[in-house]
């Protein structure tokens, strides 16, 4: 009988921002050619009048960003596609990529779906979904028998 499970692998595992900064995984279980995900970081802010959601997507232009509203659902998504071709002298490099992520966040019953509104600056993108007027909640205290 077995109180405790052993792991093999006893040694520390490498932070997830040395494997993001290499955009692979670092480990004996993976490959060494096997990609790693990425998800942007998001801040989501209850305001007076409206939800704030802020996303950090550097390096993505705003027309490749999908963002809609859909069974009461925010779903932000983007996906790119690149291909680059070099020939020089006798050889040649050819480099193809793929990049998506999507985020799904589902809306409070006081959203309204009607009044979102985004933009983005310097890598971060800013949605406001307003709130609907009337369907305030307060903080009650329940009583445990």
């Amino acid at each position: 009988m077995d109180l405790f499970k052993w792991t093999k692998n006893i040694k520390p595992k490498f932070p997830n921002v040395v494997e993001r900064f290499f955009g692979k995984k670092i480990d004996d279980q993976t490959s060494s050619s096997e990609e790693i995900a990425t998800v942007p970081a998001v801040n989501i802010t209850d305001k007076n009048k409206a939800y704030e959601v802020s996303v950090a997507i550097p390096g993505i232009d705003k027309k490749e960003i999908k963002l809609e509203v859909k069974d009461h659902c925010l779903i932000i998504s983007s996906e790119k596609q690149y291909e680059k071709e070099e020939n020089e002298g006798h050889y040649m490099r050819r480099e193809y990529g793929y990049a998506s992520f999507q985020r799904m966040f589902q809306l409070p019953e006081n959203a309204d779906p009607e009044q979102v509104d985004a933009s983005m600056k310097n890598g971060v993108l800013k949605v406001k979904v307003g709130k609907r007027k009337g369907q305030e909640f307060s903080a009650k205290s329940i009583e445990i028998k």
